[in-house]
Order: structure tokens, then C-alpha cells, then sequence
């Protein structure tokens, strides 16, 4: 008979996964949990056995994967609980200065990890939604939607519902830099971002994936839905523009997957090319198209009107 062989990194994924799945409460729970186990080693082994190390596991997993006060709660009671093993099982018990020394210095080194490590995830946090966030607009950027649409399409092919994603890119754009400024230039991509993100629903996502093109990607979206949303957009957009005096207006390629695509690259650039073939007809313009069945993709799909 076989083994059954684990690789390495798709372990690893799995109990990545798993983490990230834990729950507050599933989290504190397991956290007390080691830190009773970590006491009941503390009283079996006796006084002059330090355990005062394997306390820190447990008030980090706390800290790490709860919060700053259940690191700050797990630091408490650890401290509590070596200082109770400690007066009963010294068969001399120490002069009660001594003890409050020791429990003093306990709970110090425990706060004091506990407040690093919450520095540090803090930190981490904001590296990684910098990472994924467009400076300029404040939407997700390329690389955080090129992850969601991986996501995405995971879980459209679990579930089989649809998913359309959009490509927009705004018209004489660069007109706008040249006569105004790129500081107005600026402010239009924000004001792109905005609308886009107010008028989609908190599921979906906006981003902007260099200079003036942005994607959308909308979950659970059929192909009518998609363009009617689509449409509804670019009256937004034209209405946004107007009120600024932009003389822009913009080309949408929608592609509405009903079926999973192969790829996420694939999906994305076929968003695209139904954009750029909607910059080629004349700009201003919007095209639209559904995938039933992956064979579709080399027929180009289908189009809606």
C-alpha cells in the first residue's frame, strides 16, 4: 500500500488556511488551553523548574491571533497562575517580597512581548494593505485584483454562480494633463475611483490597474445585471465628468463568466480586448459579452445588445 505523501508547501498552505479561518473565540480558547497545560507542567515538575519560557507560547498566540487585550488577559493570568504553583509546591515558601519581585518581573516580560508582537502585526497589517492599495485613489491596485479575481474564480467554480469582470479606460485622457495639469489629471482618477466604489456593492471590487484603466470585478453578477450596472456606471461617470468641466468620457469591456474561465489571465484579458474593441468602434462606447462554456472563449462568447 502507498503512502500518502504531504508536500510541503501545500501543508503549509493548509494550516495557513486554517488560522486565517479561526475564530476570536476558537483562538482565546486554544490560547487557554496552553496555558493550562503550561501550568499543570509548572506544578508537576516543581519549583525549581522554571517554566516561565513556555508561558510566552501562549500569551503570543493570543496576542498574534486575537488581540493586544487577550495578550495583555493571557499575560495576567499566566503570571497568576506561576505565582500559585510557585507557593504550592516550595516546601520553604520564599518571603513574600521576593514573590511580588517575581511576579512583578513575570508579568513585565510577558507585557512586554505581548506589546511587541502587537507592534509588530500592526505593522505587518499596513505593509500588506499598502502592498495591495493604489496610493493615488485608495482602491485596491493590479496586484491585489489580479488575488481577489483568483479568489473569485475559486469560488465561482465551487459554486457555479456567475462572475463578470469589467475593464474601463477613459477617453482623451491624456488631454487633460495637457491642458490642465496632472494635478487635475489626479483629481479625475479619484474622482473615477469614487463613483465606481459608490456605485458597486461592498462584495465587489474596484481597482485601479495603471494610469487611467480600472477593473471591476462583480461577483455573482449575470450578464443582463452586469451591463445594466455597466451602464449605469458610465451615466455616473459622465454626470462626475460634467460637473468638473472634464471633457472625458470612457470605453468599457464587461466579459460575464458563466461558466469558470481557465485562468484568471485569461478572464482579465479577455475583459480587456472587449474594451480596447470598444476604443476602436469610436470610444465612448461599452461592449458586453457572456461566456456559457469554456469552448466559448475561442468564439469570442457571446454578445449581448
Amino acid at each position: 500500500m502507498g503512502r500518502l505523501a504531504l508536500h510541503p508547501a501545500a501543508l503549509r498552505e493548509d494550516v495557513s488556511q486554517w488560522f486565517e479561518g479561526l475564530s476570536s473565540a476558537g483562538a482565546t480558547a486554544i490560547a487557554v488551553g496552553l496555558m493550562l497545560c503550561v501550568a499543570v507542567g509548572d506544578e508537576l515538575t516543581g519549583a525549581d523548574v522554571s517554566f516561565t519560557l513556555l508561558y510566552l507560547g501562549p500569551i503570543g498566540f493570543a496576542t498574534w491571533f486575537v488581540s493586544l487585550p487577550a495578550g495583555i488577559f493571557l499575560s495576567t493570568a499566566s503570571a497568576l497562575a506561576s505565582f500559585a504553583v510557585d507557593l504550592s509546591t516550595r516546601s520553604v515558601p520564599l518571603p513574600g517580597v521576593i514573590l511580588a519581585w517575581n511576579v512583578v518581573v513575570q508579568l513585565g516580560v510577558f507585557l512586554a512581548l505581548v506589546v511587541l508582537l502587537a507592534a509588530l502585526k500592526g505593522r505587518l497589517v499596513a505593509e500588506q494593505q499598502l502592498a495591495r492599495t493604489d496610493p493615488l485613489t485608495l482602491v485596491s491596485n493590479r496586484r491585489a485584483f489580479v488575488e481577489l479575481a483568483a479568489v473569485e474564480l475559486e469560488r465561482a467554480r465551487r459554486t457555479g454562480r456567475p462572475l463578470t469582470v469589467a475593464y474601463l479606460d477613459a477617453d482623451d485622457f491624456k488631454s487633460i494633463n495637457d491642458r490642465l495639469g496632472h494635478a487635475e489629471g489626479d483629481a479625475l482618477r479619484v474622482a473615477v475611483a469614487a463613483t465606481l466604489r459608490g456605485g458597486t456593492r461592498v462584495m465587489d471590487s474596484v481597482a485601479r490597474l495603471g494610469g487611467d484603466e480600472f477593473g471591476l470585478l462583480l461577483v455573482d453578477t449575470d450578464g443582463e445585471t452586469a451591463k445594466a450596472l455597466v451602464e449605469r456606471l458610465r451615466a455616473e461617470l459622465a454626470a462626475r465628468m460634467g460637473e468638473n468641466g472634464w471633457t472625458v468620457s470612457f470605453c468599457i469591456g464587461a466579459v460575464t463568466f458563466a461558466a469558470p474561465a481557465r485562468s484568471v489571465d485569461e478572464m482579465l484579458g479577455h475583459a480587456d480586448q472587449l474594451m480596447y474593441d470598444a476604443k476602436r468602434a469610436g470610444k465612448n462606447a461599452a461592449r458586453f459579452e457572456i461566456v456559457e462554456r469554456q469552448a466559448a472563449l475561442a468564439a469570442g462568447g457571446r454578445a449581448i445588445s
